[in-house]
């Protein structure tokens, strides 16, 4: 396994890249979006309010706010301006702009008021967060005492012949600008004993640490009935 390297920005911040990334969540994140929302509805999480950290382009708010016989008020957190409108250009064209409320804020201090919210999640986020243990606090911190915490993100699987051989494989696919930075995304991304040192010191109680989406994701999960894992 190779050291992590992180990146260099925290945000995706100039418009073109904004677009180049929109693109390839349309066109390569939609399955893991969707397993995403299948997984917080088989867990019988139907309605409430969810906070979704780190949102982008709102992709995986979006699927969330459109689930069937479902009534979610959704918060979709980013640090980007050009991210967060462009999220609203999605949503506005999926028809859910009523139900997805975005906000521009940092996820290290995020600007709502202790449990506040039914579910929060993330997908694909934690690799860029310059303070992940100040994150997760505050997820703990803005979640209901009976709430869920659902962060999924990339493995660092670098250094793994058979990774390396998948991820050249995926970039093929891809246009350049995600062929150069989606590689860079995997190395930034943590392991799983990284994960649960990192879970260890933000003191969330609870908590367990899976990896189940062909392991080449994992999750951090706060399961609504706590139970010790």
């Amino acid at each position: 396994m190779v050291d992590r390297v992180p990146l260099d920005i925290e945000p995706i911040a100039e418009k073109g890249a904004v677009t180049q990334y929109d693109k390839g969540a349309r066109l390569f994140m939609m399955p893991q979006y969707k397993y995403f929302v299948w997984k917080i509805l088989r867990r019988g999480i139907r309605r409430g309010r969810v906070l979704d950290i780190g949102t982008g382009t709102g992709r995986l708010a979006i699927e969330l706010a459109k689930a069937r016989n479902c009534e979610f008020e959704v918060v979709a957190l980013d640090i980007s301006p050009d991210m967060l409108q462009r999220a609203r250009e999605n949503a506005g064209k999926a028809g859910v702009e009523d139900k997805i409320e975005f906000v521009l804020a940092t996820a290290s201090s995020l600007p709502f008021p202790a449990k506040s919210f039914d579910l929060v999640m993330s997908y694909a986020s934690l690799h860029h967060w310059f303070e992940p243990v100040k994150v997760l606090k505050e997820s703990r911190r803005v979640a209901k005492d009976n709430g869920s915490i659902i962060i999924r993100d990339n493995l660092r699987v670098n250094g793994n012949p058979f990774w390396d051989a998948f991820i050249w494989a995926v970039t093929r696919f891809m246009n350049k600008r995600h062929r150069d930075n989606w590689p860079k995304a995997i190395l930034a991304s943590y392991t799983i004993p990284e994960i649960r040192a990192m879970v260890k010191k933000s003191n969330l109680q609870d908590c367990r640490v899976t990896t189940d989406f062909i392991r080449f994701d994992f999750s951090i999960e706060v399961p609504r009935n706590p139970r010790k894992i």
